[in-house]
């Protein structure tokens, strides 16, 4: 089980290093209030990434100093150097939120899609309009919606969701490819709206908490924000959305009822409704 991160304390600061800036590895010591022996030992251990090697020499940047400086504060809350490396291992192969958190795997917002593993003919059940020719299952597998099995008689599908809106586009008559460029093109815009949301909840939610030593109090209400968010974001999307489609759907009507010749009153004008206005 991972470390509860209630007695984490996340430095907002990283002092005397400009992003892109390089340091030796003694440079990094100094700066982080080390000796060189000790950030070898951390390297050695996997607690920090090893740096970017040039010739016989390694540089490292702000990010290791970020980990050292956490690394620090883990072991001033009494964490074990094999503790510290459970929670960075356990973020870093994207663990689920609430893990993170030692919260467990139950059921939330954050929990990842389940995904299923079905043959190739099951798949194909599916989305029966859909031919999956070579350059559709390379396509499939590069955006992250579908893996083969390791024996490679099955498929791993990361996004049932998907499939269910995918297989009634393609029953719609939506090319396979267009669905794919819709999802690629879509998936750009929603993770530029989860980047805000996440900007948000750090301006507004965690930083504060940061700052205020991360009391371990204060954790239950800092979950129940992230808890409430998700869903809030997602109605908010939805929301815009609608507003979005009824617009342009209105808009495409009208276009198309001006280029047949046809007047489409608009809601409070005279003639609306048969009715006219002396």
């Amino acid at each position: 089980m991972l470390v509860n991160i209630s007695k984490v304390v996340v430095s907002e600061d990283v002092v005397g290093v400009e992003r892109g800036h390089e340091l030796t590895i003694d440079e990094l010591a100094r700066r982080a209030g080390l000796v060189v022996s000790t950030v070898r030992l951390y390297q050695n251990k996997g607690l920090v990434p090893p740096p970017t090697k040039r010739g016989r020499v390694g540089y490292y940047d702000e990010r290791h100093l970020e980990r050292l400086q956490a690394i620090a504060q883990l072991q001033e809350r009494g964490f074990s150097l094999a503790g510290i490396k459970e929670l960075f291992d356990g973020m870093e192969a994207g663990d689920s939120l609430r893990s993170v958190l030692g919260l467990g795997d139950q059921a939330s917002i954050w929990s990842a899609e389940a995904a299923q593993t079905m043959s190739l003919v099951e798949l194909s059940g599916h989305l029966p309009s859909v031919e999956f020719t070579p350059a559709v299952v390379q396509r499939v597998i590069e955006l992250g919606l579908v893996e083969f099995s390791p024996d490679g008689t099955n498929v791993i599908v990361h996004s049932p969701s998907f499939l269910r809106i995918g297989s009634e586009l393609a029953a719609l008559g939506v090319p396979a490819d267009e669905i794919l460029d819709e999802y690629e093109q879509l998936r750009t815009q929603t993770d530029e709206i989860a980047r805000r949301f996440t900007e948000l909840f750090r301006r507004r939610m965690w930083k504060p908490f940061v700052k205020r030593g991360m009391p371990a109090d204060q954790i239950p209400p800092l979950l129940e924000t992230l808890e409430r968010l998700a869903p809030l974001a997602g109605d908010v999307t939805t929301m815009s959305l609608r507003h979005s489609l009824q617009a342009a759907a209105e808009s495409f009507v009208r276009a198309e009822a001006r280029r047949l010749g046809v007047d489409i009153p608009r809601p409070g004008d005279s003639h609306a409704n048969g009715r006219e206005t002396s």
